[in-house]
């Protein structure tokens, strides 16, 4: 067993082959994590701070809203008119 400070504590579960599980004892407020889905959290904090840093654009904003939008309405009501994009000529 393992002791990291006074109240958490790592024990050996078992050993299969090159592979070694383990549990962890440690009170409630101690976040644990393992190292991919700290690493997932962080990256999304830095993508967090980016969009406070720089305000998104208004397509974005624009697109945004009308998800927001559909997601609160309880009836969607497709819209009938497409516009066509100019094809390039050759």
């Amino acid at each position: 067993m393992i002791h990291i400070g006074d109240d958490i504590f790592i024990t050996v579960l078992g050993v299969e082959g090159d592979k070694v599980k383990i549990g962890i004892t440690a009170p409630r407020e101690v976040t644990i994590l393992r190292g991919e889905i700290y690493e997932a959290l962080q990256a999304q904090e830095r993508i967090k701070a980016l969009l406070v840093e720089r305000p998104e654009p208004d397509s974005f904003k624009d697109l945004r809203e009308l998800l927001e939008s559909e997601l609160n309405s309880t009836e969607f009501i497709p819209t009938s008119s497409v516009e066509e994009m100019p094809v390039q000529k050759e």
